[in-house]
């Protein structure tokens, strides 16, 4: 078997030794800066890569040209991938050239915030109310119907990015609506608690999961608080709950025929006392919730939807995979300012890793995307502990000792 991996992420040695356990030949197209740069690393990177094409701008349109080429010259029978911008590219390719794997259909449906929802109501799915954005008038009339705030969003936009939360209609007089007419949304706002469900999936089955309290993403990527995440107690009644929604959610839309990694985001409404999904994506979840997945269960999502697609999973079912812990991640952002300083360790009980990449002196924008950070940690707990209290100190714990200047 040939396998062409799509990469933007830096992983590209771990993908390497996942592959190098199994008997396919493996291509790999990622950024060039995404490369290791000892000679050792690219040395081992080249033993169990077939071949490797690392490309300067990997959103390019040559990129596209790239791929399909590898495809027929190499004779590519599965094209794989683990990041949102290469969901519809790949099943794209494997239209075109024949491959089997993830459709277009289904990846649109897991793309496209307007299709997804459009399908999950007509199953009796909550979503937020909507409206594709044509014009100022609609979106006037949207907030008058609905009431403020209202959130606007890219339908194909993944970590947060292009979102705004409009809080009244002067706010209004700033947007350019002849750019957004070209694929945004206009939601109502769900006033209550913020959760994101990661697992994996395949043939429009759930297969494992598990929920996670998690900030709002719209203000950890303003820069304004810590994107904080940690996983719910088995026995706390929105465990089951939140896994039961994301199970009717896998079904109602179209399957994706191989194992692969998801991640959803939900809202517990206040007002209604009822559970919402925000949307649901078929990759892994970014910032931090892939390693807390492999803390508590010993599963990374990046290798499983890889080797998934691949027709490679690691096993059948994963029913019998429970957590062994629980655990949680601090994401510190960036601010528009000059960095001071923080320390470089982390003396708060119940931190399993933390690691500060911010340098002293330099200036930082703010973040771009909820993944930008310039610091991190993670929380481990046992099984039977709420991670909880060890997320809340260590945030309170970076909003004392941090210097921006």
């Amino acid at each position: 078997m040939r396998v062409l991996v799509l990469n933007r992420r830096p992983i590209v040695e771990k993908i390497a030794l996942w592959f190098a356990q199994t008997n396919a030949e493996v291509f790999l197209v990622t950024p060039k800066v995404l490369m290791p740069t000892s000679a050792n690393s690219s040395d081992r990177g080249h033993q169990y890569f077939k071949e490797i094409y690392s490309v300067d701008n990997y959103d390019s349109p040559a990129v596209n040209e790239l791929i399909m080429k590898v495809v027929e010259e190499k004779h590519i029978d599965r094209i794989v991938s683990a990041t949102e911008i290469d969901v519809l590219r790949a099943a794209q390719v494997r239209r075109k050239m024949g491959l089997i794997g993830q459709d277009e259909v289904s990846a649109l449906s897991y793309r496209n915030k307007w299709i997804m929802k459009s399908r999950l109501q007509k199953h009796g799915i909550p979503v937020a109310r909507m409206q594709q954005v044509v014009d100022r008038q609609w979106v006037e009339e949207f907030a008058h119907k609905y009431g403020f705030p209202i959130v606007i969003k890219p339908v194909e936009g993944g970590g947060s990015v292009g979102v705004q939360i409009i809080h009244h209609i002067g706010q209004l007089q700033h947007i350019d609506f002849e750019q957004l007419k070209q694929g945004y949304l206009v939601e109502e706002w769900i006033e209550g608690e913020f959760f994101t469900i990661d697992g994996l999936m395949r043939n429009g089955m759930m297969l494992h999961c598990w929920p996670s309290r998690t900030t709002a993403n719209f203000s950890a990527v303003s820069g304004n608080s810590t994107l904080l995440s940690w996983m719910l107690l088995a026995d706390d009644p929105l465990t089951a709950q939140l896994s039961t929604l994301v199970s009717r959610v896998i079904m109602a839309l179209p399957p994706t025929p191989d194992t692969t990694a998801f991640h959803a985001e939900a809202f517990f409404c206040e007002k209604t006392q009822r559970l919402v999904l925000c949307e649901i994506a078929c990759r892994p979840g970014g910032a931090g919730h892939v390693p807390v997945y492999e803390m508590a269960f010993g599963l990374n999502l990046y290798k499983e939807t890889l080797l998934g697609q691949a027709g490679l999973c690691s096993q059948e079912t994963y029913r019998d995979v429970y957590p062994h812990a629980m655990a949680g991640f601090a994401w510190f952002p960036p601010k528009e300012a000059i960095f001071g300083y923080a320390p470089e360790s982390c003396p708060v009980d119940g931190i399993n890793g933390y690691q500060l990449m911010a340098c002293s002196g330099q200036r930082y924008q703010s973040p771009h995307s909820i993944s930008d950070h310039i610091a991190k940690a993670f929380a481990l707990q046992p099984v039977d502990c709420d991670p909880a209290k060890v997320i809340t100190e260590v945030d309170v714990w970076w909003k004392t000792n941090v210097i921006w200047n």
